[in-house]
């Protein structure tokens, strides 16, 4: 029966090749792949199952057909606010001034909290990390100054990072960097600003032109109280010169009669003279300094009365 044999073993033939055909497909779609940038948990559809013992790295897993993996990034996630993505910050400082800000952070996963991330956020955290690294930015600006973001720089930014850590502590991530761009005044705020500083300025010129004017006050009446003082001190001079000069006539006057007083008083001790003798001697000495034009009045008793030019 060579044509039975024959057929049965075409048959084998044939079932082998379709069992060779479908053994490659099952295996091929039994083989899911993670890149090197991921990091994956194996999750049964059929079960609804996740395998939290075992986070799978980069390489190629063989798995049940149906099944694959929760996959999560292995590598930074950025979390960019600048001008050029339109999500630039708007913050406030602890003088209350308003700065837009550029901030570039970058977070890693845990692979051992993907699970707890997984159960909590499933693949949406990324929306409410980003509102919380907004929230630790804003909460960090407000305690320094507007002269302390320009010129403090890095410790602005390492207190944004301690501060961004705290807020996602809970998150299963680590922030692996922080980096604090461009910081600007927004336009109006410089328009505001700027409005200021020239009515200080104006303010300033008004009351520098007020003191120039009491200055100029002050001076005219420290001026007139000098020229006053001045003439009180040159009248006083006058005054006083007056009374010295008067007093040295005076006192010139005393001493030439002192020392005719006692001249006469040694002639008249010396000669033996009396005090008519004496008089009629300082009469005669009168009479002979007086010129020849001159007339002589005489009162009662001989006494001299006067002397004057004759007419």
């Amino acid at each position: 029966m060579p044509d039975a044999d024959h057929g049965r073993t075409i048959c084998k033939v044939i079932i082998f090749c379709c069992l060779l055909v479908a053994g490659c497909t099952i295996l091929g779609v039994s083989f899911s792949v993670i890149t090197p940038t991921e990091v994956g948990l194996y999750y049964n559809p059929n079960t609804k199952k996740l395998n939290r013992n075992i986070v799978r790295t980069s390489g190629r897993h063989l798995v049940c057909p149906g099944c694959d993996f929760k996959r999560y990034p292995a590598n930074y996630i950025p979390f960019m606010y600048s001008h050029e993505e339109g999500t630039v910050m708007q913050c406030w400082t602890s003088d209350k001034q308003e700065l837009s800000i550029e901030l570039f952070v970058q977070v890693k996963i845990l692979s051992e909290k993907i699970p707890e991330i997984y159960d909590k956020y499933q693949f949406n955290y990324y929306a409410t990390w980003s509102q919380k690294i907004q929230m630790a930015l804003k909460q960090t600006t407000k305690d320094y100054n507007t002269e302390s973001m320009f010129e403090e720089r890095g410790v602005v930014t390492a207190a944004i990072k301690a501060e961004i850590e705290n807020y996602l502590e809970d998150e299963g991530c680590k922030v692996a960097s922080v980096h604090v761009g461009q910081i600007t005044i927004p336009y109006q705020f410089e328009d505001a600003i700027t409005t200021k500083v020239v009515t200080q300025q104006n303010a300033a010129t008004v009351l520098m032109q007020r003191n120039v004017t009491v200055i100029e006050a002050e001076t005219t009446i420290i001026d007139s109280q000098a020229d006053s003082d001045a003439a009180v001190i040159v009248g006083r001079a006058n005054a006083e010169a007056s009374v010295v000069r008067e007093k040295a006539n005076a006192e010139a006057l005393r001493k030439t009669q002192q020392a005719e007083a006692e001249g006469l008083n040694e002639i008249k001790t010396e000669l033996s003279l009396s005090v008519d003798q004496i008089l009629e001697f300082k009469f005669n000495r009168e009479i002979s300094t007086l010129g020849s034009s001159t007339q002589i009045e005489v009162g009662y008793d001989d006494q001299f009365l006067s002397v004057k030019d004759r007419a």
